[in-house]
């Protein structure tokens, strides 16, 4: 969205920000609008991003803003509480407004923050690599491993029912008979390879996993590399931290990280699992985990976790096509109804090879 000077300077003034240029726009994302601003800090002078939630994804932006706050707060002091373990690891705690609040709310009800611009760092958007792969995997993995002792009352839902995939399945079964009549006409062949595979949803639902702090975006775009070594640094957007099981990381992990397809890759490009991918992915996750291991019921249903949430996010992709794009953001016509097709051919071959994929994930966990 477009912001004027004045308001962006009213804003930024509430955290002690002082903008000299306009912000630049920062691509990337699904959901948010994020700006890298330069300009005079709490600090001193340097480079921070200003981002707007969403409001129409996040109605409520005050508990993900205060979610994001203490999870990495809990990151950072566990950063300094072991210098050996978290060196070279960065934690981009949020600004405090003028009222104390990680945050601010603007006149139109959306929520804002401000981080400090993290410097000598590089993004991927896609795993392209094993070594990508293994790095992505260990962030993530040393992520959980440092919030397995986290204190307190449990995190806000922010997002009731984010990964409860049946809960998917009812509401894409609601966008299919309200769906808008020219799109449900091209879908014949999807609609055809939901009906088939529901069975898919209860795999994660019925399971008695242990509960703990959940990403609920994990992917290589929300992973920091430094720019020198390519070893993972930090691990972004907190958007959506809530309490539930690590295997919903672990399944958007396998979804964006175990194959070479883009998102939304047109209906002729070939999706499959890359295995050497998919194997550094796991055994960077194992290596960022060690201090604190999975569960059995956890190792017996990693492979099953990438498969239910690659299905469940075909469900969400398809489900705004048909209503018309209101969720994801698009730059093209029918490109959420390519995102659901690559999702779809995933989860297919995840399915076809499961069995392999487990054996696989035993050899690197023991179990």
């Amino acid at each position: 969205m477009a912001l004027s000077p004045g308001r962006l300077a009213a804003l930024l003034a509430r955290f002690r920000v002082h903008p000299d240029a306009p912000p630049a726009l920062q691509g990337g994302g699904h959901i948010n609008d994020s700006y890298l601003v330069t300009g005079a800090g709490p600090d001193g002078p340097g480079r921070f991003l200003l981002q707007r939630l969403n409001p129409h994804v996040f109605p409520d932006g005050a508990p993900v803003i205060t979610n994001g706050a203490r999870v990495a707060a809990h990151l950072a002091a566990a950063v300094r509480a072991d210098p050996v373990g978290g060196a070279g690891w960065r934690v981009p705690e949020p600004l405090h407004a003028d009222d104390g609040v990680p945050g601010c709310r603007d006149a139109d009800g959306a929520w804002w923050r401000v981080f400090p611009w993290l410097d000598g760092v590089r993004a991927i958007e896609r795993v392209g690599t094993p070594a990508e792969a293994f790095a992505v995997g260990r962030a993530f993995g040393r992520f959980h491993a440092m919030l397995a002792d986290f204190p307190g009352p449990p995190l806000v839902e922010t997002l009731p029912g984010f990964h409860d995939t049946p809960a998917r399945l009812a509401a894409f079964d609601r966008a299919v008979a309200g769906a808008v009549p020219d799109r449900l006409a091209g879908v014949a062949a999807e609609l055809a390879f939901v009906e088939t595979h529901r069975v898919w949803v209860g795999l994660l639902a019925a399971a008695d996993l242990p509960c703990r702090v959940v990403h609920n975006d994990a992917k290589a775009g929300n992973v920091l590399l430094d720019a020198a070594t390519g070893e993972p640094v930090a691990v972004i957007d907190l958007d959506t931290v809530m309490m539930g099981t690590l295997l919903h990381d672990v399944g958007d992990l396998i979804r964006s990280g175990a194959t070479h397809a883009a998102e939304d890759a047109a209906a002729e490009a070939p999706v499959a699992v890359d295995v050497a991918q998919f194997t550094a992915l796991v055994e960077g996750f194992a290596a960022g985990l060690a201090p604190v291991g999975l569960a059995p019921a956890e190792r017996g249903l990693f492979v099953a976790a990438g498969l239910v949430i690659t299905f469940e996010q075909g469900l969400r992709f398809l489900a705004d096509h048909l209503a018309g794009d209101r969720y994801y953001r698009i730059q093209r016509p029918g490109q959420n109804l390519d995102r659901a097709r690559v999702q779809f051919r995933l989860a297919a071959a995840l399915g076809q090879g499961r069995r392999d994929l487990e054996r696989i994930v035993a050899a690197v966990f023991g179990g």
